[in-house]
């Protein structure tokens, strides 16, 4: 029996119509009707917009009407395709040119369309844009195929890295047998030498030295590749490193007719750092000066404090360095073309293997020359600060926890002007360091009495006016209580004693996390230091975040406008893309926050950090003042205890 099919009304067709003239209209994707001879029996808003025409002017027309003769012939070959074999032709993809001369990737489906009696008298065709997926898939591609060769690029660089460790420990075995045995023939072991025997043992001497060298710049470069390039650090003097090897560069120098001069603090400078490899950076400054300075030459080497760093220099009067040479001269494999082929004696890795160093200890290196003018190399470390001498006890403390892979906690209070600040407050100079080592020691006993393990605190003499407290083993979050803790007794201490305007801050000032690489498990244990001020104002070496506009003068009517880092009483950071020379003095004008004349004054270039953006051509400068005005300096004082009240 056939079922009876039920008749829409007005209002539903009506309604349906709506529906398909909205779907019509507003899809983004290409939609048409044709009969059997491949004439448009309807379209779309987006077909017809695709031609630049309306529905209206679409309707009638074939292919060939608006498309390439080529190309409406293919179209038209799948149309016949589709109503002839009445099989649909799904999600065809094809590179096509719209009518505007646009290339572009579509997407087409195009199914046979039948009247009432199953007979095929057209067809309905879809056609989406999907050159962004297009893209998106070849992006893919091309970026599976670039992992590819990422993944066989580090595997070929790890087997080479593997391959020079394993090669250059094998020859130091026998290189270390020649060179021994060289020695006890050059000290008459096996009978005495003549002359020319004796001059000939002494070169080779001298080039078994070299080629040790060689070696070690092989081990380190392979170990830095792979991960395995460690730092130990421990509590050690700079000038004490420089002078260990002082007396030998002196007569390496003199054979050379070299004038070699040393200029150092006369107060030791405390610095945390693997002195075995900062000793490697020194030597190698040293001798490149020497063997590329001529005789009658002079080479200075010499250390400055600048604020929180320790800055080392070396500098020679030597052939120099071409403006093309300099660029690379800290990259791996890179010697000057200055030099011939005889003069280069070496792999060009010593200055790469410092840059590494230096950068391990979160300093700086930098090197400053012209061609024939002589060459000046500098670099900096991160400076430990302190009010006096340490005590060989304390230090030996120090060292002895980093060498058991201990973390530690060093929190330093310092009482600015100890020998005048206590007058101003009214109490005696052993007074106030007796109350405050009580102070110290009762929130130290409170903390550690819920602390039943682990190794205890240390706390150094405080005869020059600083206490310092080693806290083994405990968590940051634990140090910064105790440093709280101790700020708040303190405060309350002169609060007592009716002095409000006392200055105290906490401020964390250094912090040695390890190897500064993705290789977590070869990291060292971290050494955090924290500093307390306690005083009536602004030490010169608390610096603060600050961000404002700097003019550096650069010439008549012409100035650099800088962005500051931070600043001080002593100095300011900024970011440039001038690169001044280190120790110039420059004129600069600042903005100070909420004050409407700029700060005029002078400042050195202390030292000279690149950005590593070769495009950008970026540097970050610290400058120390040189002269600054009574008035400006209360300025900055200002300045800076309202940023610092800011936190």
């Amino acid at each position: 029996m056939k079922k009876a099919i039920k008749k829409l009304t007005y209002q539903e067709l009506s309604y349906r119509y709506q529906l398909l003239k909205e779907l019509m209209g507003r899809i983004p994707d290409v939609i048409y009707f044709k009969d059997r001879q491949g004439r448009l029996v309807m379209v779309n808003q987006a077909h017809a917009r695709g031609l630049g025409l309306k529905p209206d002017e679409v309707v009638g027309k074939t292919d060939f009407d608006f498309f390439p003769r080529e190309r409406a012939a293919l179209m038209a070959a799948d149309d016949e395709a589709v109503m002839k074999s009445g099989k649909p032709i799904i999600d065809k993809v094809e590179r096509a040119t719209r009518p505007d001369g646009v290339d572009n990737y579509v997407s087409t489906t195009k199914i046979p369309r039948y009247d009432e009696d199953g007979k095929v008298v057209g067809l309905i065709g879809i056609t989406r844009d999907i050159t962004h997926r297009m893209q998106l898939e070849r992006l893919t591609e091309e970026k599976e195929l670039m992992q590819r060769k990422l993944d066989i690029l580090e595997y070929t660089n790890k087997t080479k890295s593997e391959f020079v460790s394993v090669v250059s420990h094998e020859l130091k075995t026998p290189l270390a047998i020649i060179k021994e045995a060289t020695l006890l023939l050059l000290d008459n072991i096996a009978g005495a030498l003549n002359q020319k025997q004796r001059g000939l043992l002494g070169k080779v001497s001298d080039r078994v030295g070299h080629l040790d060298s060689m070696i070690n710049n092989l081990l380190d470069i392979s170990r830095i590749e792979r991960g395995k390039f460690r730092l130990h650090y421990s509590l050690a003097n700079i000038n004490g490193i420089i002078k260990d090897s002082a007396d030998y560069f002196q007569r390496v120098a003199q054979g050379k007719g070299i004038s070699l001069e040393y200029r150092l603090p006369k107060r030791q400078v405390h610095v945390f750092i693997d002195p075995e490899k900062i000793n490697q950076v020194i030597i190698n400054l040293i001798n490149n000066a020497i063997k590329f300075t001529e005789q009658k030459g002079k080479i200075t080497v010499e250390v400055e404090v600048v604020d929180e760093k320790v800055r080392v220099g070396v500098i020679d009067t030597g052939i120099g360095i071409s403006e093309d040479d300099l660029k690379n001269i800290f990259q791996r494999f890179v010697q000057g073309n200055q030099l011939g082929a005889l003069e280069k004696k070496g792999l060009g890795l010593g200055l790469s293997i410092a840059k590494e160093i230096v950068g391990r200890h979160n300093g700086e290196i930098w090197a400053e020359s012209k061609l024939g003018a002589g060459s000046k190399f500098y670099f900096t470390l991160p400076k430990f600060h302190t009010a006096g001498i340490l005590d060989k006890g304390f230090k030996n403390k120090v060292n002895e926890f980093l060498a058991e892979d201990i973390s530690l906690f060093l929190v330093s209070l310092v009482i600015t002007n100890c020998e005048v600040f206590p007058r101003r407050i009214g109490v005696s100079r052993n007074r106030l360091f007796r109350d405050i080592r009580g102070i110290i020691n009762s929130v130290i006993a409170v903390f550690y009495k819920k602390k039943k393990e682990g190794h205890r605190p240390v706390i150094s003499d405080s005869r020059h006016g600083e206490f310092l407290m080693l806290f083994p083993q405990i968590k940051e979050a634990q140090a910064q209580a105790i440093c709280e803790a101790l700020k708040k007794r303190v405060n309350v201490y002169f609060t007592a004693k009716k002095r409000r305007a006392v200055f105290i801050n906490i401020k964390e000032h250094s912090s040695f996390d390890g190897l500064k690489s993705s290789h977590a498990k070869n990291a060292i244990p971290r050494l955090y230091i924290k500093k307390m001020v306690i005083g009536s104002e602004v030490r010169h070496s608390r610096r603060v975040i600050y961000k404002a506009r700097i003019n550096i003068i650069l010439g008549k009517n012409k100035k650099e406008s800088c962005q500051t880092v931070d600043l001080s009483t002593g100095g300011v950071c900024f970011l440039t893309k001038a690169q001044f020379k280190t120790d110039a003095v420059l004129d600069f004008g600042l903005e100070l926050a909420g004050q409407k004349n700029l700060l005029c004054a002078q400042a050195r270039v202390a030292w000279i950090s690149d950005l590593g953006a070769p495009a950008a051509q970026m540097y970050k400068v610290g400058v120390k003042f040189v002269k600054l005005k009574k008035k400006d300096k209360h300025r900055l004082v200002r300045l800076i205890r309202l940023l610092l009240a800011k936190g």
